[in-house]
């Protein structure tokens, strides 16, 4: 896998995913002083990861015609993001924005130094033969290549210690998406520690004349990418998260509910929105509550209190719970559309008395299909000949205006064999007044 350059083009392709997530939020965010570090360790982390391959070793080295030109070139890329890791977690811990200026300019001025140092110790060093998988330690004892090799190792290893000490300092004091993306970052740095210790212990085997060289060439490889993709995750989480987690969230609310937008979305008129494929679920999910609630004030004159008391008595009927014929129990003290017909009596007491005592869940069900009755057969009733009932006092239904009951709605219109009769039922009537 390592001669393929798998191990390295997989977490490469992984943050340049996480890359093209972020974009379209960074028109926003990019005066955000957080922002540009974390970007950086995405963008540069990826390019670490394929320029660390070994296929891509020896392009660069055929490209550029100088032998083990990507050595500092990686060693480079990965001091940089060191810098940007450290950088960003002082921009994450805050504080006067002098000290945060003087400790990022004090980290960058750092880490630029040992890039520097790098590329010097690199010029002076004789390698003239490539080594695409185990440079570190066929050049281990090599003048100057040796220096620039710890010089990278002990300023990432520095780096690494660092954060992990500041993610564990930090963890205990924060909760939240931010607390998991500290631990992915701790546990990342473990990794990235255990590929450094792979390392040193390679290059200290080959000084004192012994064959390691699998740690460097086989275990350090995956150790260094599943590390570089933790590390990343967790910077990119407490930005990523949320949102993401809203976008679910409103994905999923938005297909449960499509029953009930199908059954309203002719009634709001040619102003309803199209989406394009790139649009955010949760932009989806508004237009279509939009959509829910134009259509229910469209069948608002035609709810009939009637169908609603009937639907809701079989409904707890079917639910095995005792109740007289044609009344609704508890239903005047739940539902709160006013301005229904006249003459309807309320529901007796010891009816309403029966209704409390069943399961609360029961009852909500009850009034959601109940409503969903009534709402389906005034859908019918709006395109018919049906005559209005002329609601002079106007508000959305409880089970309308609640997230939950309206997915509830939505699987009653869809599924409740109560919700097809009243549909039946009313368009029967209109069928009979022409």
């Amino acid at each position: 896998m390592n001669g393929s350059g798998l191990v390295f083009y997989v977490p490469g392709v992984v943050l340049l995913i996480v890359v093209a997530i972020k974009a379209p939020s960074l028109k926003r965010t990019w005066r955000d002083p957080a922002t540009l570090p974390s970007n950086a360790i995405l963008l540069i982390g990826a390019a670490v990861c394929v320029l660390s391959a070994p296929p891509t070793i020896s392009a660069v080295n055929a490209f550029t015609g100088i032998a083990n030109f990507s050595g500092p070139l990686v060693y480079s890329g990965m001091s940089a993001l060191s810098a940007a890791y450290l950088v960003l977690m002082i921009a994450w811990r805050g504080g006067p924005r002098s000290a945060i200026k003087r400790r990022t300019l004090l980290v960058v001025a750092l880490y630029t130094l040992v890039i520097i140092g790098i590329v010097v110790l690199f010029g002076l060093a004789d390698v003239p033969v490539e080594r695409t998988r185990d440079m570190d330690t066929y050049y281990a004892t090599t003048p100057y290549m040796r220096e620039m090799i710890l010089l990278y190792l002990a300023f990432h290893t520095l780096a690494t210690v660092a954060l992990t000490g500041m993610c564990l300092s930090w963890r205990r004091m924060i909760t939240g998406v931010t607390r998991t993306g500290l631990t992915l970052i701790g546990i990342g740095s473990c990794f990235d520690l255990s590929y450094q210790v792979a390392k040193y212990t390679s290059m200290a085997a080959r000084w004192t004349g012994h064959d390691w060289d699998t740690l460097s060439t086989d275990v350090s490889p995956p150790l260094v990418a599943t590390a570089g993709v933790l590390v990343a995750a967790g910077f990119a989480l407490p930005r990523l998260g949320p949102p993401l987690a809203d976008n679910v969230r409103a994905w999923h609310r938005y297909r449960l509910q499509k029953p009930l937008w199908a059954e309203l979305h002719e009634l709001r008129g040619p102003a309803t929105a199209e989406f394009r494929w790139w649009t955010s679920p949760v932009v989806r999910l508004t237009q279509q509550e939009i959509t829910i609630l134009d259509g229910v004030l469209a069948c608002a004159p035609y709810l009939d209190q009637e169908i609603r008391d009937a639907a809701y008595a079989e409904a707890l009927r079917q639910s095995a719970l005792p109740t007289e014929p044609g009344t609704a129990p508890g239903l005047r003290r739940r539902w709160t559309w006013t301005g229904a017909r006249k003459g309807q009596a309320s529901p007796a007491p010891t009816d309403r008395h029966r209704a409390d005592e069943a399961p609360q869940t029961v009852l909500e069900d009850a009034r959601v299909v109940a409503d969903a009755a009534m709402l389906a057969a005034a859908r019918v009733h709006v395109t018919g000949r049906h005559e209005s009932y002329h609601t002079p006092e106007v508000k959305l239904l409880e089970t309308v205006e609640r997230p939950r009951t309206r997915v509830g709605l939505a699987r009653a219109i869809d599924t409740s064999p109560i919700v097809a009769a009243a549909r039946r039922r009313a368009a029967l009537q209109d069928v009979h007044q022409e």
